[in-house]
Parts: C-alpha cells; sequence; structure tokens
C-alpha cells in the first residue's frame, strides 16, 4: 500500500518545450540550411588612376599571412555593440581566419580602394564617397528580405574587423531613414596601405601624379565641386563631424602623413606667382592702356579689388580656357570681356 502510494506522487514526466530554433528547422520542412545567403566579391568596375594602383596592391594580399590580423584574432575580437562594455572580455581565436572571413575582407577592401576620394586637395582625406548600403551592394552581400527588409551583417562585421586593425576610420550616426545607428562615413588610413606592401613614399608620388594629371586633364574644378557636394550633402542628412575632435584630429594626422613636401612646394610656388601678376597688373593698370585694351584692363582692375579673391580668378579663368584654349592667343579682348560677362562686372 505504501509502495502504491509513493508511485503515484511521483513528479510527472519532463514535457518537451520546443524551443525557437526547433520550429524554425520545421518550418522548413526537411530543405537543408542555409550557409550563407550571398557569397563576396568585387562587383564594381575596375578603376583607373591611383585607385586602379591601391586595387591592384590589395588583389594579392594573403590575409593568412597579415601579422595585424593574427595579432588580433590572438586577442579576440571586439563586436560594436560590446565596445563600451567593459566587462566584456575577448575570446581569443584560432590564428588562421576562415575562408568566408578572408573573402569578405578582401571584398571590402576593393571596394573601398576603388571608391576612396583620392585628392590631395580635400579637406579630410581618403575617404570612401559610397553609403553602407552601396558598398554592401558592390559586395555582392546585400541581401533583401521577402518584407523588405535589407540586410548587410557580413560588411559590417568585415568592417568592424578593419577598424579593429586600424586599417580604417568609422563615422557611426544615427541614420534618420531607418533610425539605426549605422556607419555614415568610412576614411582609410596610412595602415591601408602600408599593410599591403605600399610604402609612404609610392603613396605620396601617385598622390603627386594625380594631381597633376587632374590639373592636365581639367577635372580638378569638377572633383573639387565633386567633393563640395558630398560635404553638403553630409550636412543636409545631419553628419556632421566639428564636434568630435578625436576623430578630426586622427583624420589630419593622416593627411600630415600623406601630402608631399612636392605638392607643399608647388602650392608655394602657384601663390608667388599669384602674387607677382597681381603686382604685373596694378603696375600695368597704374601706367595707363590704350582704348583697344579696355576689357582687359576692367579685368585687372576687377580681379585686383576686394570683389575678387585669387581663387575666384583662377577658376573663371581656368574654365573658360578649358572652353575656348586659343581665345587667349587668337583674340584677348574677346578672352576677357568673356571673363568679365561671367563675372558679372559691367563693361567700360
Amino acid at each position: 500500500m505504501n509502495d502504491n502510494s509513493v508511485a503515484l506522487q511521483a513528479p510527472p514526466p519532463f514535457l518537451y518545450r520546443p524551443t525557437r530554433r526547433g520550429e524554425a528547422n520545421r518550418q522548413r520542412k526537411g530543405q537543408t540550411k542555409t550557409h550563407r545567403n550571398h557569397q563576396p566579391h568585387f562587383t564594381g568596375k575596375p578603376p583607373r588612376g591611383m585607385a586602379s594602383k591601391v586595387v591592384a596592391c590589395i588583389r594579392h594580399h594573403d590575409w593568412r599571412r597579415n601579422t595585424d590580423l593574427i595579432a588580433l584574432r590572438q586577442k579576440g575580437y571586439t563586436p560594436y555593440s560590446r565596445m563600451f562594455d567593459r566587462s566584456f572580455q575577448p575570446k581569443p581565436l584560432r590564428i588562421t581566419a576562415r575562408s568566408e572571413s578572408r573573402e569578405a575582407l578582401s571584398a571590402l577592401s576593393l571596394v573601398l580602394a576603388a571608391n576612396c576620394d583620392y585628392s590631395p586637395d580635400s579637406e579630410y582625406m581618403f575617404e570612401v564617397m559610397l553609403p553602407v548600403e552601396e558598398m554592401a551592394r558592390r559586395m555582392g552581400v546585400l541581401h533583401v528580405y521577402d518584407n523588405g527588409r535589407k540586410a548587410y551583417d557580413v560588411l559590417l562585421n568585415a568592417l568592424r574587423v578593419l577598424e579593429q586593425l586600424d586599417y580604417v576610420v568609422v563615422h557611426r550616426d544615427r541614420d534618420s531613414d531607418s533610425g539605426q545607428h549605422k556607419p555614415m562615413r568610412v576614411f582609410l588610413t596610412e595602415r591601408f596601405f602600408t599593410s599591403r606592401g605600399m610604402t609612404v613614399e609610392s603613396v605620396r608620388q601617385w598622390l603627386h601624379n594625380y594631381r597633376q594629371w587632374a590639373i592636365a586633364a581639367g577635372v580638378a574644378e569638377s572633383l573639387r565641386e565633386k567633393y563640395e557636394r558630398h560635404q553638403l550633402k553630409m550636412a543636409r542628412l545631419g553628419i556632421d563631424i566639428d564636434r568630435h575632435h578625436s576623430l578630426k584630429n586622427r583624420l589630419k594626422s593622416i593627411k600630415r602623413w600623406v601630402v608631399s613636401p612636392e605638392l607643399r612646394a608647388e602650392k608655394q610656388r602657384i601663390i608667388a606667382e599669384i602674387d607677382a601678376s597681381l603686382v604685373g597688373h596694378e603696375q600695368r593698370r597704374a601706367s595707363g592702356r590704350s582704348s583697344d585694351t579696355r576689357y582687359q584692363q576692367a579685368w585687372w582692375r576687377w580681379t585686383a579689388s576686394d570683389a575678387c579673391t585669387p581663387v575666384m580668378r583662377l577658376k573663371m579663368e581656368s574654365a573658360l580656357k578649358t572652353e575656348f584654349p586659343h581665345l587667349q592667343t587668337t583674340d584677348a579682348e574677346q578672352y576677357y570681356r568673356l571673363l568679365l560677362e561671367r563675372a558679372g562686372v559691367p563693361l567700360p
């Protein structure tokens, strides 16, 4: 009797409660689990100029021999979500990264190098002129779900690894469209180039050649306008880095590292030429000219006044010379008349 009472009072057997993972597996109805939705690969067009040289160096880079990546994996990754968590302890990993990780790092590096601003005249150098979503699309890892949600975790993880390697500087801010805190501006550092076997002298020479080509081809002004439009777009979106002083100091140190002495000497030479031309204009105006050079005299008077700066004068003259290369030598008065009309100065 006692045995039966003990048996009746035994606890009920454990009831299986399916987890969310089990439910997800059951919804697939026997289908194999997807390892990854996309394979990272560079889908952009082959760049030209300095970008082509950087891309060529990156294509032959072996991440298995990257000492910076080996040291980081021995220490362990720190995701951005735990970046400000002091209690988080990174977990050491094996030295060699998986092939999927190496593919993502290579594809992202190619996208960053192919779409970077290499103009030495920019305020902050080596900025990637693409939004994060477009980077993911050119990496081939942008995944769109049935409900329209877009995901690119492969890019975000690879970008975080490059940030911990000090190969990129990432400025994160709140996206007004999605309401998420995500990378908004990405800048390449000097270690991005030196880690791939590029020396400081070679990078400086490439930048010098790039600037000389832009001036000779007449596209320096268009590149400057493109950079200004990008700055205005960032300001319109509310992405401002003026209050981030440590970030600005880091970006200025990158520019100091890369701007060569030849570029600084060329800048001083151009300033000296502008000063000499202004002195010559004043002397010619004081001596006086005949009536057949009245447009030229009016142009010199306006450029010497406070209403015109040397930068404005050079911009207008270079634009007109690009449009009419031989007009100054064939018909000088017509050349100066067009300058006065474009400047909005009343004709004498």
